[in-house]
C-alpha cells in the first residue's frame, strides 16, 4: 500500500565510539531518551515509530509540519546533553508500506539527508521545506542542490546549520580541489565561545582566498580531507590557542601554539586567523600533490 507521508530518520552521532568507551552508560542514556523524550514527542506530534536500528530511528509522520516541529524540539531538548547528539533528515513523498515496514525513494532520500546533517542539526528536502509555514521554516538555511549517493537526481537541501561536506552520503566531484575541514575549536570556558566561533569563521574565509583549496567549517570532518583541530583555554592569565593540521588519513602535518591577552579576546580573531592560515597554506602546499 502506498501513501503520502514524511519520513524522519535520526541517528546518534559517534555511537560506536560511545559504546566502546562506556557501553552501559550509552545504553542507559538511549533508554532514557526513548522513554522520557522521544516517546512523548512522537505522541504529541503524531509520529509512528517504524523501527529502531540500535543507534537510530525510522519514523513516519502524516504531516511534514509535525515531523519538522518534532525534530526541532528534539534538537532543542538535546542541545546541552553531553551524552547524546543527533542528526536528523526528513523527506516527504510517496511511501510504500509492507509488513509493518516502509520502503521507497522517500525513505532512501531521508536516510541520505540524515547522513549529511551535522551533529545537532536537521536537514530537509525542498519538498519538505515548501510544506512549512514561515515560523517553522525560519531556522533553515538553503544549502543548494546536492548529489546524494544512490539518488538519481540532485536534491535541494535545507538545514538548520551546515551540511556535512565530509559525509559519505554525498557524491564528490572527481578532480575537485582538496578540502580542509576546520573543526570548531574546543573551549575550556564559556568566555571563549565567541572567539571560537569567530576564529573558525575567519579561518574559513582566509583559507578560501586560494583557488586551489576549499575550506569548510565542519563538526564531523571526513578522513579524506585535511583537518584543522584546535582548542582555546586560559593559561597564566592569557588566552592560549593550540592548533593541529592533519593530512587526509590522519597524519599529523603541523602544530602551533598562539596566545593573546584576555582583555583582547574578542578582537584577536582576524589577525590570528591570518597568521594561522599563512602557515597552513605553506604546510598544505608541501604535500598537496600526494593527496590529490
Amino acid at each position: 500500500m502506498r501513501s503520502l507521508g514524511a519520513i524522519f530518520m535520526a541517528d546518534v552521532v559517534s555511537y560506536s565510539k560511545m559504546m566502546s568507551f562506556d557501553e552501559a552508560g550509552t545504553l542507559s542514556a538511549l533508554r532514557s531518551f526513548n522513554n522520557e523524550v522521544l516517546g512523548p514527542s512522537l505522541q504529541k506530534y503524531g509520529g509512528k515509530l517504524i523501527k529502531t536500528m540500535g543507534d537510530g530511528w525510522l519514523i513516519e509522520f502524516a504531516s511534514a509540519t509535525n515531523a519538522v516541529t518534532c525534530a526541532l524540539q528534539l534538537q532543542r531538548m538535546l542541545k546541552n546533553n553531553e551524552k547524546l547528539n543527533l542528526r536528523i533528515g526528513i523527506h516527504i513523498g510517496d511511501i510504500e508500506h509492507e509488513n509493518g515496514d516502509v520502503f521507497g525513494d522517500t525513505v532512501n532520500v531521508a536516510a541520505r539527508l540524515e547522513s549529511i546533517a551535522e551533529s545537532g542539526d536537521v536537514a530537509i528536502s525542498s519538498s519538505t521545506y515548501l510544506c512549512l509555514d514561515q515560523s517553522i521554516a525560519a531556522p533553515f538555511n538553503n544549502c543548494g542542490k546536492q548529489s546524494l549517493k544512490n539518488i538519481s537526481t540532485p536534491i535541494e537541501v535545507w538545514s538548520t546549520g551546515r551540511i556535512n561536506e565530509g559525509s559519505k552520503g554525498l557524491v564528490r566531484k572527481e578532480g575537485g580541489n582538496p578540502i580542509i575541514a576546520i573543526v570548531p575549536f574546543s573551549i575550556s570556558e564559556n568566555a571563549f565561545a565567541d572567539l571560537s566561533a569567530a576564529l573558525a569563521k575567519d579561518l574559513e574565509k582566509e583559507m578560501n582566498t586560494k583557488e586551489w583549496l576549499d575550506a569548510i567549517v565542519q563538526k564531523s570532518p571526513s578522513a579524506e580531507d585535511f583537518q584543522l583541530i584546535g582548542s582555546i583555554e586560559q593559561q597564566r592569565g592569557r588566552a592560549s590557542i593550540s592548533v593541529t593540521l592533519f593530512a587526509p588519513g590522519g597524519k599529523n602535518l603541523w602544530a602551533g601554539d598562539f596566545a593573546g591577552s584576555l582583555s583582547q579576546v574578542n578582537s584577536m580573531s582576524t589577525a590570528l586567523a591570518n597568521q594561522i592560515a599563512n602557515q597552513l597554506f605553506i604546510e598544505i602546499m608541501k604535500v598537496r600533490n600526494k593527496y590529490t
